[in-house]
Protein backbone atom coordinates (compact mmCIF):
# COMPACT_ATOMS: atom_id res chain seq x y z
CA UNK A 1 0.00 0.00 0.00
CA UNK A 2 2.70 2.23 0.78
CA UNK A 3 4.75 1.65 -2.72
CA UNK A 4 1.07 2.76 -4.54
CA UNK A 5 1.02 6.00 -2.49
CA UNK A 6 4.95 6.68 -3.20
CA UNK A 7 4.26 5.77 -7.22
CA UNK A 8 1.19 7.32 -7.36
CA UNK A 9 3.26 10.85 -6.46
CA UNK A 10 4.73 10.60 -9.71
CA UNK A 11 2.41 9.84 -11.98
CA UNK A 12 0.30 12.26 -14.10
CA UNK A 13 -3.38 12.83 -13.47
CA UNK A 14 -4.61 10.37 -16.26
CA UNK A 15 -1.68 8.02 -15.15
CA UNK A 16 -2.93 8.21 -11.51
CA UNK A 17 -6.61 7.19 -12.32
CA UNK A 18 -5.40 4.62 -14.42
CA UNK A 19 -3.51 2.69 -11.53
CA UNK A 20 -6.54 3.43 -9.04
CA UNK A 21 -8.76 2.47 -11.21
CA UNK A 22 -6.94 -1.07 -12.28
CA UNK A 23 -6.09 -1.57 -8.47
CA UNK A 24 -9.71 -0.67 -7.71
CA UNK A 25 -11.37 -3.34 -10.02
CA UNK A 26 -9.23 -6.35 -8.41
CA UNK A 27 -10.36 -5.28 -4.42
CA UNK A 28 -12.36 -7.88 -3.35
CA UNK A 29 -13.82 -5.40 -0.43
CA UNK A 30 -16.46 -3.48 -2.37
CA UNK A 31 -16.86 -0.53 0.03
CA UNK A 32 -12.69 0.02 -0.42
CA UNK A 33 -13.08 -0.57 -4.38
CA UNK A 34 -15.49 2.36 -3.68
CA UNK A 35 -12.90 4.74 -2.10
CA UNK A 36 -10.91 4.76 -4.73
CA UNK A 37 -13.47 4.97 -7.63
CA UNK A 38 -14.75 8.33 -5.53
CA UNK A 39 -11.24 9.48 -5.80
CA UNK A 40 -10.61 9.05 -8.91
CA UNK A 41 -13.94 11.08 -9.78
CA UNK A 42 -12.52 13.57 -7.78
CA UNK A 43 -8.91 13.82 -9.16
CA UNK A 44 -9.44 13.36 -12.72
CA UNK A 45 -13.43 14.01 -13.28
CA UNK A 46 -12.79 14.42 -17.75
CA UNK A 47 -10.79 11.21 -17.72
CA UNK A 48 -12.58 7.81 -19.27
CA UNK A 49 -12.25 6.58 -15.68
CA UNK A 50 -13.97 8.74 -14.02
CA UNK A 51 -17.09 7.95 -15.98
CA UNK A 52 -16.36 3.85 -15.21
CA UNK A 53 -15.68 4.38 -11.92
CA UNK A 54 -19.07 6.43 -11.50
CA UNK A 55 -20.87 3.62 -13.62
CA UNK A 56 -18.93 0.71 -11.31
CA UNK A 57 -20.59 3.14 -8.53
CA UNK A 58 -23.98 2.44 -9.77
CA UNK A 59 -23.56 -1.39 -9.85
CA UNK A 60 -22.78 -1.61 -6.80
CA UNK A 61 -26.17 -0.19 -5.26
CA UNK A 62 -27.90 -1.90 -8.00
CA UNK A 63 -26.64 -5.50 -6.99
CA UNK A 64 -27.57 -4.15 -3.39
CA UNK A 65 -31.07 -3.38 -4.81
CA UNK A 66 -30.79 -0.09 -4.21
CA UNK A 67 -32.20 1.74 -6.97
CA UNK A 68 -32.85 5.43 -5.89
CA UNK A 69 -29.06 5.21 -5.75
CA UNK A 70 -28.29 3.48 -8.93
CA UNK A 71 -30.59 6.22 -10.44
CA UNK A 72 -28.80 9.15 -8.72
CA UNK A 73 -25.16 7.89 -10.35
CA UNK A 74 -25.98 7.22 -13.34
CA UNK A 75 -27.88 10.11 -13.62
CA UNK A 76 -24.68 11.84 -13.63
CA UNK A 77 -23.69 9.99 -16.70
CA UNK A 78 -26.50 10.61 -18.50
CA UNK A 79 -26.76 14.19 -17.92
CA UNK A 80 -23.18 14.56 -19.87
CA UNK A 81 -25.17 13.13 -22.95
CA UNK A 82 -23.58 11.75 -25.63
CA UNK A 83 -20.53 12.81 -25.08
CA UNK A 84 -19.65 10.32 -22.56
CA UNK A 85 -19.15 6.41 -24.16
CA UNK A 86 -20.72 4.92 -21.27
CA UNK A 87 -24.29 7.11 -22.09
CA UNK A 88 -25.83 3.95 -24.07
CA UNK A 89 -25.16 1.71 -20.85
CA UNK A 90 -25.91 4.18 -18.33
CA UNK A 91 -29.66 4.96 -20.07
CA UNK A 92 -29.86 1.20 -20.37
CA UNK A 93 -29.34 0.34 -16.13
CA UNK A 94 -31.61 3.62 -15.60
CA UNK A 95 -34.26 1.70 -18.02
CA UNK A 96 -34.10 -1.14 -15.68
CA UNK A 97 -33.95 1.03 -12.55
CA UNK A 98 -36.95 2.38 -13.00
CA UNK A 99 -38.72 -0.47 -13.96
CA UNK A 100 -37.43 -1.88 -10.67
CA UNK A 101 -39.19 0.82 -8.64
CA UNK A 102 -42.31 1.07 -10.45
CA UNK A 103 -41.75 4.12 -13.01
CA UNK A 104 -43.24 3.21 -15.54
CA UNK A 105 -42.63 6.86 -17.15
CA UNK A 106 -39.62 6.95 -17.07
CA UNK A 107 -38.72 3.40 -17.65
CA UNK A 108 -40.79 3.90 -21.46
CA UNK A 109 -38.59 7.35 -21.35
CA UNK A 110 -35.20 5.78 -20.94
CA UNK A 111 -36.81 3.08 -23.86
CA UNK A 112 -37.10 5.47 -25.97
CA UNK A 113 -34.02 7.20 -26.06
CA UNK A 114 -32.37 3.30 -26.41
CA UNK A 115 -34.30 2.97 -29.62
CA UNK A 116 -33.24 5.97 -30.99
CA UNK A 117 -29.23 5.37 -30.14
CA UNK A 118 -29.46 1.71 -32.07
CA UNK A 119 -28.50 1.61 -35.62
CA UNK A 120 -31.02 -0.07 -37.66
CA UNK A 121 -30.20 -4.08 -37.36
CA UNK A 122 -30.27 -5.23 -40.40
CA UNK A 123 -28.24 -2.17 -42.45
CA UNK A 124 -25.11 -4.06 -43.38
CA UNK A 125 -21.86 -2.34 -42.21
CA UNK A 126 -18.57 -3.38 -44.87
CA UNK A 127 -15.38 -4.74 -43.89
CA UNK A 128 -12.27 -3.00 -43.46
CA UNK A 129 -8.63 -3.92 -43.33
CA UNK A 130 -7.56 -7.01 -41.95
CA UNK A 131 -11.14 -8.31 -41.37
CA UNK A 132 -11.97 -8.16 -45.38
CA UNK A 133 -10.10 -11.62 -45.55
CA UNK A 134 -13.91 -12.81 -43.97
CA UNK A 135 -15.22 -14.93 -46.70
CA UNK A 136 -18.75 -14.51 -45.91
CA UNK A 137 -21.39 -12.13 -44.48
CA UNK A 138 -22.62 -12.90 -40.95
CA UNK A 139 -24.57 -11.34 -38.10
CA UNK A 140 -22.93 -9.84 -35.04
CA UNK A 141 -23.55 -7.94 -31.94
CA UNK A 142 -22.31 -4.31 -31.17
CA UNK A 143 -21.57 -3.60 -28.19
CA UNK A 144 -19.73 -0.22 -28.54
CA UNK A 145 -18.09 2.58 -31.10
CA UNK A 146 -15.28 4.36 -29.28
CA UNK A 147 -13.14 7.77 -30.91
CA UNK A 148 -11.03 7.40 -28.18
CA UNK A 149 -8.88 3.98 -27.85
CA UNK A 150 -8.57 4.59 -24.22
CA UNK A 151 -12.23 4.31 -23.62
CA UNK A 152 -11.94 1.05 -26.05
CA UNK A 153 -9.47 -0.58 -24.46
CA UNK A 154 -11.22 0.38 -21.25
CA UNK A 155 -14.63 -1.21 -22.46
CA UNK A 156 -12.34 -4.46 -23.80
CA UNK A 157 -10.85 -4.96 -20.04
CA UNK A 158 -13.91 -4.71 -19.12
CA UNK A 159 -15.64 -8.03 -21.45
CA UNK A 160 -12.70 -9.72 -21.03
CA UNK A 161 -13.01 -9.77 -17.28
CA UNK A 162 -16.48 -10.65 -17.30
CA UNK A 163 -15.19 -13.59 -19.94
CA UNK A 164 -17.18 -11.94 -23.00
CA UNK A 165 -15.51 -12.69 -26.74
CA UNK A 166 -14.79 -9.94 -28.17
CA UNK A 167 -13.11 -8.07 -31.84
CA UNK A 168 -12.60 -4.29 -33.12
CA UNK A 169 -13.12 -3.34 -36.64
CA UNK A 170 -12.26 0.22 -37.03
CA UNK A 171 -14.31 1.86 -39.60
CA UNK A 172 -13.93 5.95 -40.15
CA UNK A 173 -12.81 7.28 -36.82
CA UNK A 174 -14.40 4.91 -34.62
CA UNK A 175 -13.21 2.01 -32.93
CA UNK A 176 -16.30 -0.37 -33.17
CA UNK A 177 -16.33 -3.33 -30.47
CA UNK A 178 -18.33 -6.67 -31.62
CA UNK A 179 -18.72 -10.18 -29.97
CA UNK A 180 -20.30 -13.18 -32.23
CA UNK A 181 -20.71 -14.17 -35.83
CA UNK A 182 -23.54 -16.26 -36.34
CA UNK A 183 -25.20 -17.04 -39.67
CA UNK A 184 -28.49 -16.19 -39.06
CA UNK A 185 -30.54 -13.28 -37.32
CA UNK A 186 -32.23 -15.49 -34.99
CA UNK A 187 -29.25 -16.64 -33.47
CA UNK A 188 -27.61 -13.10 -32.95
CA UNK A 189 -30.71 -12.14 -31.52
CA UNK A 190 -30.82 -15.09 -29.08
CA UNK A 191 -27.05 -14.08 -27.95
CA UNK A 192 -27.93 -10.71 -27.50
CA UNK A 193 -30.39 -11.88 -24.98
CA UNK A 194 -28.00 -13.84 -23.07
CA UNK A 195 -25.50 -10.26 -23.09
CA UNK A 196 -28.22 -8.50 -22.10
CA UNK A 197 -29.10 -10.78 -19.28
CA UNK A 198 -25.40 -10.12 -17.97
CA UNK A 199 -25.49 -6.61 -18.23
CA UNK A 200 -24.15 -5.64 -21.63
CA UNK A 201 -26.50 -3.73 -24.39
CA UNK A 202 -26.36 -3.60 -27.69
CA UNK A 203 -28.02 -4.35 -31.32
CA UNK A 204 -27.72 -6.99 -33.90
CA UNK A 205 -25.93 -5.93 -36.78
CA UNK A 206 -25.09 -7.60 -40.82
CA UNK A 207 -21.26 -7.53 -41.92
CA UNK A 208 -20.63 -8.29 -45.35
CA UNK A 209 -17.04 -8.87 -46.44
Amino acid sequence: MKLLIVLLLFLSPLDKAREKYHKAVQIQNSLKAIEYYRQIIKEAPKTAYADSSLFRIGMFYYLLGDFEQTINTLEVIYNKGQVSSLYQKACFWLKVSYQNIGDTSKTQEFSKILDTLKMPSDKPITLEGEESKEKTEFYTVQLGAYRDKEWADLFLSHLKEHNVKSYTIQKGKYIRIFSGKFPTKEDAEKYLKILQDNGFDGFVILLKP
